[in-house]
């Protein structure tokens, strides 16, 4: 066998390997390395899901019992716009996060009110939100509740009259992002 047929088949076998590498676990693994931000393995579904629509389940059950998830997606991950968020030749982010990248087109958000929440204030979005999409709505890394309750003690929240109502979520009643008085709490009626 000449050099050259040996360097096609040796480059052929490499390039089998790398593409086999390039499903599933390993394929993360691979972006991961080189970009931050890579949604796990069968945890998001392609960019052309649509918003709250039924997905495969990305909890990973299987058979007959297992009901399709909802999942809600960053509207530019869902339109594939990613150049929105991410350099196009780099793929890493155009600023990050907590320089104010969210607020680029959500500043309205914080606009004209008078205290800010503090995740909100410094920037950190990704403490509560995932900024691809989630299967909870809002993109909240998990619901309502629990979410406030990453940072907030429940047995201080609970001493007062006004949550008696353990079945509502916070955001019901308080705006998670700020507010014009100290706790958030939104206007009542129209």
């Amino acid at each position: 066998m000449s050099i050259q047929r040996w360097l096609v088949v040796s480059a052929t076998a490499v390039a089998l390997a790398v593409l086999a590498a390039c499903a599933g676990k390993n394929r993360h693994e691979v972006l991961s390395f080189f970009f931050d931000g890579v949604p796990p393995p069968g945890g998001f579904p392609p960019a052309s899901s649509t918003l709250g629509g039924p997905t495969p389940d990305v909890a990973g059950a299987s058979g007959p019992a297992a009901a399709p998830q909802q999942f809600f997606p960053h509207t530019p991950y869902r339109e594939s716009k990613c150049e929105g968020c991410h350099d196009a030749t780099s793929g890493q982010l155009v600023r990050p996060i907590q320089e104010g990248l969210c607020l680029t087109c959500h500043a309205r958000l914080v606009e004209e009110k008078q205290l800010v929440h503090g995740p909100v204030a410094v920037g950190d979005c990704a403490l509560c939100h995932h900024y691809h999409g989630s299967p909870n709505q809002y993109m909240l890394l998990a619901d309502p509740i629990k979410t406030c309750l990453n940072c907030h003690d429940l047995a201080d929240l609970s001493t007062g009259e006004h949550h008696v109502q353990a079945d509502r979520a916070c955001t019901d009643c308080h705006d998670p992002h700020g507010g014009d008085n100290r706790f958030f709490v939104k206007r009542a009626g129209p």
